[in-house]
């Protein structure tokens, strides 16, 4: 087989193992979500309160976290990029820490 039909070959089952994936994903956020509506209609007012905060200070640390996980991507492949040209960022900016220490 050519390269280009291995290729190919692999585009398919990667497609399609992703779509398996986002139909899983979705259908767990949909039982999810219907197992939070049934909670909520079960619920007092004030427990609705701590659980939106609850919610809210949730979704907040993922945000955090996923941008941080994306910054040390991108910063990793910059770096790379970097010093594939010859230019040695982090030693750079470890030389002008230290001087300020």
């Amino acid at each position: 087989m050519g390269d280009t039909t291995v290729t190919i070959i692999g585009v398919i089952v990667g497609f399609l193992f992703g779509l398996s994936g986002i139909a899983t994903l979705f259908n767990m956020m949909s039982t999810v979500i219907t197992e939070a509506s049934t909670q909520l209609s079960q619920v007092s007012a004030a427990s609705t309160l701590v659980l939106l905060v609850i919610a809210i200070i949730l979704v907040i640390k993922v945000r955090i976290l996923s941008s941080l996980i994306v910054g040390a991507i991108i910063g990793a492949v910059l770096n790379f990029i970097l010093q594939m040209n010859g230019i040695d960022i982090v030693n750079q900016v470890f030389s002008i820490i230290s001087q300020y220490i």
